[in-house]
């Protein structure tokens, strides 16, 4: 899907569950929703800010609640409007976020 309108189309990236309920909820009833969400860029729209800065596979912070489902030719996709990724996520930028507060100045 080619995106448009600042839209970034990602794919949000698996994790494992770790608990199962102990009981029933309806089907549509969103219970994981996190307030950040880190997923992978796949194609980023040309009226896009970020049209020059993110590349395909790039991973990026965004609000997890603003992340939006469209069903497209019979599979999902997940877009967010530019305005709610906050950050570009690079495995030396989460090494400094893991020291202790004291460590990191």
């Amino acid at each position: 899907m080619k995106p448009l309108n600042r839209m970034v189309v990602v794919e949000p990236l698996v994790e494992e569950e770790n608990s199962k309920p102990t009981f029933y909820l309806p089907d549509d009833m969103v219970t994981n929703q996190k307030e950040f969400e880190v997923v992978a860029v796949k194609s980023v729209a040309d009226d896009s800010k970020f049209y020059n800065v993110l590349n395909m596979g790039d991973k990026i912070v965004v609000e997890g609640h603003m992340l939006r489902e469209a069903m497209v030719f019979g599979e999902t996709c997940h877009l967010i409007l530019e305005n709610h990724v906050l950050g570009v996520a690079t495995p030396r930028d989460m090494a400094f976020y893991r020291k202790p507060c004291s460590e990191s100045g």
